[in-house]
């Protein structure tokens, strides 16, 4: 049980590195952050026995800076993306950005339909499966400046018990580019995000008997059950260098339970992750 608050933290946190990651892939071409809505969807946690629907909107201040031509283009930019997965494969999507500072109307629309497949099995100790379910509705808003990124995520998962849960998290982003060589890129992501939610996912492996103790429990602790309420704080220190195709990052991550989880003997929690990525232009 203790090991699905930090699978819930790292969905979040693996999310989150992933956008980092493939931000960084178009920061070698251009620092357009509202491309954010092409980038979440390899994000996205694939399985084939549940729909996906994710809604999201931003708003950017943030400048077109060009590697090759020594000028920025100031692009203040509300975005919208509408996308759906369905569990058979197909999927859809509808992304729209308008440029409202342009000295004429000028706006972008792209609409995308496709088809994947993934297999996917988990075998072994379900504990380390994290939280079941079956379908998740997810909404989320971007806000970005210069430094700083605000988040809110809102989503619902659907399987053993029926949860609601969402996130509220800021971020500090310091880019360099050049740094060591001509065309590199270095990013330090600093973040705090606060999580929210129903709490019907921490008794679901738990018999009737069990989940009506621990219940009580709580309660006698003076902790509501079965409502929203604040669930955990996490940090996260992303680094990432990359040159050309090759990038490379160090990870590490603080997650830190309620009161009352901490109530049912659950600790704090970190790890660090190293990864090399490849991506060559095809």
């Amino acid at each position: 049980m203790k090991l699905k608050i930090l699978n819930h933290s790292l969905a979040i946190f693996f999310g989150q590195f992933i956008f980092l990651f493939f931000s960084v892939s178009l920061m070698s071409q251009t620092n357009d952050s509202i491309s954010f809505e092409n980038t979440l969807k390899d994000s996205i946690q694939e399985s084939s026995d549940f729909n996906f629907l994710m809604v999201g909107i931003s708003y950017t201040n943030n400048n077109i800076k060009y590697k090759t031509l020594d000028t920025e283009i100031k692009m203040p930019t509300y975005a919208g993306d509408f996308s759906y997965y369905h569990k058979s494969g197909f999927w859809a999507s509808v992304n729209y950005a308008n440029y409202y500072k342009a000295n004429i109307t000028t706006y972008e629309t792209e609409i995308k339909i496709g088809y994947q497949h993934t297999f996917l099995d988990f075998i072994g100790d379900k504990t380390y499966e994290g939280i079941s379910y079956n379908h998740t509705i997810n909404s989320s808003i971007i806000l970005n400046s210069k430094y700083i990124s605000f988040t809110a995520d809102a989503y619902t998962m659907y399987g053993l018990s029926n949860n609601f849960f969402s996130d509220l998290g800021a971020s500090l982003n310091l880019d360099i580019d050049d740094l060591f060589l001509e065309n590199d890129f270095f990013l330090f992501n600093p973040g705090i995000s606060a999580s929210f939610g129903t709490d019907d996912w921490i008794f679901e492996d738990f018999t009737p008997v069990q989940r009506f103790g621990r219940r009580r429990f709580l309660n006698s602790q003076g902790y509501s059950t079965d409502k929203f309420s604040y669930q955990s704080l996490s940090f996260s220190v992303p680094i990432i260098y990359s040159y050309n195709s090759l990038s490379f990052s160090l990870s590490w991550f603080y997650n830190v339970p309620s009161n009352k989880l901490k109530a049912l003997n659950w600790k704090d929690q970190n790890g660090f992750m190293i990864s090399v990525f490849y991506s060559p232009s095809l």
